[in-house]
């Protein structure tokens, strides 16, 4: 799945911007799908382009001026092409995991200081989800619903596994594999 299927998919809710379509990822898709701007914006102008998203002018004056986009009738047959295409992964990539693998070689109190940190990140980003406040949020299809209540399902058995486990890491350093 690219960004701009993503945001093919999202426009599927009605007419935004692409600050709202950030807006749209943060509240409801940043754990499951992350990206910014730089990705939005390029993805905005090459469907555009294709013709699957026509834009209906700007919002605004000056440099708060955003330009509005919607989908096109062609826009949500190429989305339902590349859905029903679509052969999508399922990764879990973390910059986290990758160093706690090696955290028998990292001081202790760095190890706490960065599970600590984690946890409380997972548990504000729980609060996010809990209340996203995205315009048109009791539209939303069972489908929206049901990946935002996975994601929050992950994070939680994420901050609850740390809890409970920590001690693996915390345990005699001297043991190496």
């Amino acid at each position: 799945m690219d960004t701009q299927t993503v945001c093919l998919g999202l426009l599927t809710f009605g007419e935004a911007s692409g600050y709202d379509l950030k807006k749209h990822f943060e509240a409801t898709l940043d754990h499951v799908f992350a990206t910014g701007f730089g990705s939005i914006y390029p993805a905005l102008a090459a469907l555009a382009e294709g013709g699957f998203i026509e834009c209906l002018g700007a919002e605004g004056e000056g440099p708060t001026q955003r330009k509005v986009y919607r989908i096109t009738a062609r826009g949500e047959e190429e989305l339902k092409r590349r859905l029903a295409t679509s052969q999508p992964s399922h990764k879990l990539r973390s910059e986290l995991l990758a160093l706690l693998y090696f955290s028998h070689l990292v001081p202790p109190q760095r190890v706490a200081e960065l599970l600590d940190e984690r946890i409380a990140s997972m548990e504000a980003g729980l609060r996010h989800l809990a209340r996203s406040g995205c315009p048109g949020e009791h539209r939303w299809p069972g489908s929206v619903r049901f990946v935002n209540g996975f994601a929050s399902a992950l994070i939680e058995a994420g901050v609850r596994y740390m809890k409970d486990h920590r001690h693996l890491l915390e345990q005699d350093r001297t043991t190496q594999p």
